[in-house]
């Protein structure tokens, strides 16, 4: 379970994508889950009709950040993690919208060339360490900008495959095998996670330099 900070930011950056969810409704397209299913709850079932919204909330958010949320906050939670259409958003499709919601260039032909030895050099270091160097780098800042989720694998194949064709040589069937494997879900998630906890104490420290509100009278 995530810290109650972390949880707060998630409950506003639902209750945003909800209104954006809203606004494209009158062209809804139905999100089928294609992770592994520990990125899902277990008790949730995306064809099941009668979804329990308080446990649907529990699940995600900390009971003292239920606590203070407004009927609108918890509708418009609601409706994000359920999709609107019986579909269940996983954590770490929540991740990717909050961490990669700003789009950026694509990268030159020679920032791309430069990344990739920046990828063989934490590839050296472990599948962790590579998968947190892509995660920041500006080939996933690109093309994980505002995704429709069901294509995420598609996107990893793209990217992540453009670089072990470059670096190992691998063919098609290999880069699918190799990310279609549970543990490399595991180590990629991770890496979002460390990402989001930098994020987090980045923000933490500036807050801290902040000079206090001046006393009310």
């Amino acid at each position: 379970m995530a810290s109650a900070n972390k949880q707060q930011k998630r409950a506003k950056r639902a209750k945003d994508k909800a209104k954006q969810q809203r606004v494209a409704r009158q062209n809804p397209q139905a999100l089928a889950p294609i992770v592994p299913d520990y990125f899902m709850p277990d008790f949730l079932d995306p064809d099941d009709e009668e979804l329990d919204n308080n446990l649907l909330l529990e699940s995600y958010l900390e009971p003292e950040v239920l606590a203070e949320m407004t009927d609108e906050e918890r509708e418009a939670a609601i409706a994000f993690l359920d999709g609107g259409d019986g579909a269940t958003h996983s954590e770490v499709e929540i991740l990717l919208w909050d961490l990669y919601r700003s789009p950026a260039p694509a990268p030159t032909e020679a920032r791309r060339i430069a990344h990739y030895k920046e990828l063989m050099e934490a590839e050296a270091a472990g599948e962790g360490e590579f998968l947190l160097t892509f995660a920041k780098g500006p080939i996933a800042a690109h093309a994980l900008h505002d995704i429709d989720f069901a294509n995420f694998p598609d996107i990893l194949t793209n990217t992540l495959g453009a670089y072990w064709k470059w670096a190992h040589g691998l063919d098609d069937q290999s880069i699918r095998t190799r990310i279609d494997g549970d543990d490399f879900y595991e180590s990629f998630y991770e890496a979002l996670c460390e990402i989001e906890d930098e994020a987090l104490m980045e923000e933490f420290t500036i807050d801290q330099k902040k000079p206090g509100e001046p006393a009310q009278d």
